[in-house]
């Protein structure tokens, strides 16, 4: 099969879907193999379907949380800064 026949820009772009909603784990194989969207080999397109296969691999496994309570905590903090550029910088959690 010719690589110019290949779907890669749509592959990437559901890769990038997936990264950015629900498999964060994948931002950086998804992020390195789309700096070759004008210019990919068969390397590339390798890498993209072994991503494939891991979140296939990977389709059963959560991330779930135990303990004996039920309650959502958020933390959250911020900093102002009293230098010219005066950025804030805030975060949190939950």
């Amino acid at each position: 099969m010719a690589i110019h026949h290949i779907p890669y820009c749509k592959a990437v772009g559901s890769l990038m879907y997936a990264s950015l909603s629900t498999h964060p784990n994948i931002s950086y194989a998804v992020t390195t193999v789309s700096h070759f969207l004008s210019n990919l080999g068969q390397v590339h397109w390798d890498t993209v379907r072994q991503i494939y296969h891991y979140l296939l691999g990977t389709m059963t496994l959560k991330l779930t949380y135990g303990g004996g309570e039920n309650v959502l905590m958020g933390y959250a903090d911020a900093e102002g800064s009293m230098v010219e550029d005066k950025r804030v910088v805030s975060g949190y959690a939950f």
